[in-house]
């Protein structure tokens, strides 16, 4: 997983909970590159795990929830640092409906060892979108999270629902519907 996570992962939790909870993750979470992440490389997922889990224990959020904030969060350093990539983008539909076919071929040429999830779209009406999420690494909160912000930042109204049954656990699917 890219370092970028990481590194906006120990800046979500500083401003969430404050930089004494940082050290006592880092230094509490059992991680072989010792906290120190670099946006550029990658690191091993159990690292972001170790460190969810720490501070969902200690903040008693639940996994999902915080993800869900991180992803917001994550939304802004995203835009603010690849803004070339969402600029021909008018709406939140859009902009989801073209994660694969665009932002993800995007991300492959900066990253080019970077492991994505995968978007299929399933279908797309004017208000509403559905898409098929697979990823092993389970972080459909994360998703949820930067969808919403996605909304957010074109002053949509709208929701997400989660279909968690739809592709079974056999192969890392859920199916999302986005409504406007």
């Amino acid at each position: 997983m890219k370092g970028f996570i990481f590194t906006n992962f120990i800046d979500f939790v500083e401003k969430s909970f404050g930089l004494e909870m940082v050290d006592k993750m880092i230094y509490n979470s059992d991680l072989k590159s010792k906290g120190v992440y670099s946006a550029f490389n990658s690191y091993d997922f159990s690292e972001l795990q170790s460190m969810l889990s720490y501070v969902c224990s200690k903040s008693g959020i639940e996994p999902k929830i915080a993800l869900e904030e991180f992803g917001k969060f994550v939304f802004p350093y995203l835009i603010g640092k690849h803004s070339y990539i969402i600029e021909r983008y008018k709406d939140p539909l859009e902009l989801i409906a073209g994660i694969e076919s665009h932002i993800h071929m995007e991300v492959k040429k900066l990253y080019e060892d970077a492991e994505l999830p995968t978007f299929s779209v399933v279908e797309k009406t004017k208000n509403q979108l559905g898409i098929i999420y697979q990823s092993k690494r389970g972080l459909t909160y994360f998703a949820i999270g930067l969808m919403k912000a996605t909304l957010s930042h074109f002053n949509v109204k709208g929701n997400v629902s989660v279909d968690e049954s739809f592709g079974g656990q056999e192969n890392n699917a859920i199916k999302f519907t986005l409504t406007v």
